[in-house]
């Protein structure tokens, strides 16, 4: 009796429940890689015999692998004996070609494997006394061909993932490039697929594996005992989560140490922003945004939400709040979400909330398109009113006149705009503070960053993985950025003590946004000068542009103001107060009260301390094993120059094997024990269930869009196969009360199109489709007369395609008859009513 296939041998999946086992695999596995590495090339002329002696079962398997692939047959386990006391006194290996299959059904498969057992009587037994293996009995000859030589590396009891190369495939999975690429580069750097011992289809089951390890015991659970983890590492790593009431996680928020230091120096101005949709759970993404001294984007932390009610806002801002030691930000950018702004003025009383005018901008396309696109409305008062009215006053003119000129006075959508002018308009907020953000898009610009990463599928495991990755190289960037500010810029402007002053002192982003200020010095002219005994009041005209600017200096304490309010909203000095500053002898540097720390390049001196590192060295296992790489690519680059070094190289790396091989069968496993009780530690007490998997009807994981954006990406449908059993007029009762349905045809249409209607048939098949009684037994009682087959009411189908007017004649023929059939309230079905109430606008 012939026993079924065992498969490739695999190393198995990494669990803390394990730990005491893996241990003893890991060992086998080195093991593994040091028989496969000496013997794999001496096989050819190798022959087994009767009475050989193997000391462990790993070696004599190894041993007889490395012996059949060089002949080019696979092997695969067989049969054993047991003793009384359970112990394995004898075991057999035999050819993969050995017996015969049997097939469990007669049904036809979707993928069936070629078959290749054809009895063959090939094996070799083993005698086992206390885990030493003898031959006692052996069979070489086979009944069929063998495999060519050059078709022998994908014999799959040979097909062995190394512990290198998946080390490789692991950091190659980090840093975002999939198991395709990563396999094209094994092979490369291994001269080729075949000499990689391995095929792509195994790196790609190796990585789900490795995937699925990650949430195994359930994806929020491991997550959260990542958390736990991180939290025991360093104690200023913060999270905090909701459940309901059957343990599912609803809400999440976390962020490490360094967040919070970069938020102590950068938390001034945060940007929020919830129209992404990243994982399989359909929870909402909301990373808290900032921007650093180097004018880029800075990550305070993340936030997973069910929905987006006040409920769930408020508990969001009040634990990002307690995390950040209840230091609220000045200002805050969200979207225009009634429930957000709710929370925020909860929770953030005195900071000021901005709107995004990205999303005012689509919003407008959207509600006043027909307006928004006419550059001469739009340029001249839409522009004008966000970003270019200086005052309240002015902001008020321009209003009128856009009602005078356009009639939008009686517009709801602009008038619940002009309620909330105070958050978006700069006339209205031209003195707060936003690092010179106007929208939100700098958290859309991450988020989207975690969007190309993590697919619409991703664990919430992975997604956290990604964004660790994430948050690395932005650090990493910063870093650079610190490294290339060091220096001071090239100067143009030769003999400038206020320029030189400002070179060393601002980063570089920060310095060429004030170095373009300060070129526009020479276009500005002091036309009038007034002085009250104490205070300097200058009037400042441009040429070429209308309007003046009033500027007041105050010569005993340097204090400087000027009505563009640049400073105030930006954090550097306007050109026209650089122009009064330039223009007095005595003053050779910025006024210290008007250099902000926050853009210059000691930003964050005075705030580190011990406790803000976060522990990166990671694991001690990558941290070896990275310093190991190293030395193993030192060892290649010298090694690889002649044959000679490369002789020098495999002995010492033989010898290195086999010295750490033996070292490993020495240690004894005592302290398994103690790293269960480790790793029990570090489990996270709290029991959090999975979310439900869903996804909202019509909603995208990306972006959520506006109707019109939609409208625009809307591309030809294609109609799925279905066979057409019996056509049937439809009812127009059942029209009537379906003509509403009809919007969620695309949700329907893989269950109701028939597809296999050659295209010159089409337009005559069109009034009566055929639906399958599965289907509408959801909609639509079902009558005696209509059990075989039912139609698809011509109302819905027009979305797909027109009607031909050969049908309507039979259409009305059959239409009394439908009627009779059915009763006056037989179409009134409940979940027409779900379908019709899940229907939703965006809102204005």
């Amino acid at each position: 009796m012939q026993k079924k296939s065992r498969g490739t041998f695999l190393f198995p999946l990494r669990t803390k429940e394990r730990e005491a086992e893996l241990q003893t695999k890991e060992r086998e596995a080195l093991d593994t890689a040091h028989f496969t590495h000496v013997t794999r090339d001496l096989e050819k002329d190798f022959e087994f015999m009767i009475g050989m002696i193997f000391a462990s079962e790993l070696e004599a398997y190894h041993k007889y692998v490395a012996y059949v692939i060089g002949k080019g047959f696979g092997v695969r386990k067989s049969k054993t004996r047991k003793n009384d006391n359970g112990e394995i006194t004898r075991r057999i290996f035999v050819c993969n070609c050995a017996g015969y299959s049997v097939n469990s059904s007669d049904q036809e498969k979707k993928y069936e494997r070629p078959e290749v057992r054809c009895g063959c009587p090939a094996f070799i037994k083993f005698k086992v006394e206390n885990g030493v293996h003898e031959v006692v009995e052996y069979v070489s000859e086979h009944n069929h061909e063998f495999i060519p030589e050059h078709q022998r590396q994908l014999i799959r009891c040979g097909r062995m993932i190394s512990n290198t190369c998946k080390g490789v495939l692991v950091d190659m999975a980090k840093a975002g490039i999939g198991g395709t690429m990563a396999y094209k580069f094994l092979a490369n750097e291994a001269g080729g697929s075949q000499n990689l011992g391995f095929i792509l289809r195994d790196c790609q089951n190796f990585l789900q594996s490795e995937r699925s390890n990650l949430i195994e015991g359930g994806d929020c659970q491991n997550l959260l005992n990542h958390f736990h983890s991180m939290q025991i590492q360093n104690p200023m790593f913060f999270y905090a989560q909701q459940v309901d009431q059957e343990g599912r996680l609803t809400n999440l928020f976390w962020r490490d140490s360094l967040s919070k230091f970069d938020y102590d120096c950068f938390g001034d101005v945060v940007v929020f922003d919830t129209t992404y949709r990243t994982n399989k759970y359909n929870l909402i993404c909301g990373p808290f945004v900032g921007v650093n001294h180097h004018w880029k984007n800075t990550l305070f932390g993340c936030a997973f939400l069910s929905d987006e009610t006040a409920i769930s806002f408020i508990w969001l801002f009040e634990v990002f709040l307690k995390s950040m030691g209840n230091k609220a930000p000045k200002t805050i950018f969200t979207d225009q979400d009634q429930a957000m702004a709710k929370a925020i003025r909860t929770v953030f009383p005195n900071t000021q909330h901005r709107l995004c005018t990205w999303h005012i901008g689509k919003n407008a396309n959207q509600n006043i398109g027909h307006l928004y696109n006419k550059p001469e409305f739009k340029d001249k008062y839409f522009s004008k009113l966000m970003y270019r009215c200086r005052s309240e006053d002015e902001f008020d003119s321009t209003w009128r006149k856009m009602d005078e000129e356009w009639g939008t006075e009686n517009n709801s959508w602009l008038q619940r705009l002009y309620d909330l002018r105070y958050k978006w308009s700069s006339a209205f907020g031209c003195d707060i503070f936003t690092c010179g953000i106007t929208s939100s898009q700098r958290s859309e610009s991450t988020n989207n960053v975690f969007q190309k990463m993590a697919a619409k599928t991703s664990s919430l495991v992975l997604f956290v993985h990604y964004y660790e990755e994430q948050l690395k190289h932005m650090r990493e960037t910063e870093g650079q950025d610190d490294y290339s500010s060091r220096g001071q810029p090239t100067l143009h402007v030769m003999h400038n003590g206020i320029l030189k002053h400002a070179a060393s002192v601002y980063t570089r982003a920060i310095f060429k946004r004030f170095y373009d200020e300060f070129l526009q010095i020479v276009s500005q002219h002091i036309s009038s000068t007034t002085f009250d005994g104490l205070v300097y009041e200058y009037t400042l005209t441009c040429k070429e542009i209308q309007g003046e600017h009033i500027i007041k200096f105050n010569p005993v304490d340097f204090s400087i103001s000027c009505e563009c309010k640049l400073f105030e909203s930006k954090g550097w000095l306007c050109r026209h107060a650089l122009h009064v500053l330039n223009a007095n002898p005595s003053i050779s540097v910025i006024p210290s009260a008007y250099i902000l720390k926050r853009w210059t390049k000691g930003a964050k001196q005075g705030y580190m301390n011990d406790e803000s590192h976060e522990m990166s060295a990671g694991p001690s296992t990558s941290n070896r094993f990275s310093t190991l790489m190293q030395n193993a690519f030192e060892v290649m680059s010298l090694g690889a120059q002649d044959e000679n070094t490369m002789r020098i190289a495999k002995k010492n790396l033989n010898a290195t094997v086999a010295e750490i091989s033996s070292y490993n069968s020495s240690v004894a496993i005592t302290d398994g024990a103690s790293d269960d009780n480790d790793n029990d530690a570090s489990l996270c007490e709290m029991l959090v269930l999975d979310p439900i998997q869903k996804k909202g009807k019509g909603t995208s994981y990306g972006r959520l869009k506006a109707s019109s954006e939609k409208k625009r990406k809307k591309t030809k449908k294609i109609i799925p196969s279905m066979p057409i059993e019996k056509l049937i007029p439809h009812s127009t009762h059942m029209e009537t009360h379906l003509s509403d349905y009809s919007r969620n045809a695309n949700q329907i249409q893989n269950a109701f199109c028939p597809g296999n209607i050659s295209g010159p048939f089409h337009n005559q098949m069109q009034p009566s489709y055929i639906m399958p009684p599965g289907i509408m037994n959801e909609f639509f009682p079902i009558t005696n007369q209509m059990q075989q087959s039912y139609i698809m009411p011509p109302r819905i189908m027009n979305g797909y395609f027109p009607f031909t007017s050969q049908m309507v004649e039979y259409h009305n023929r059959f239409h009394q008859n439908i009627l009779n059939q059915e009763s006056s309230n037989s179409f009134q079905h409940p979940k027409l009513n779900e379908l019709n109430d899940s229907e939703g606008g965006d809102n204005a």
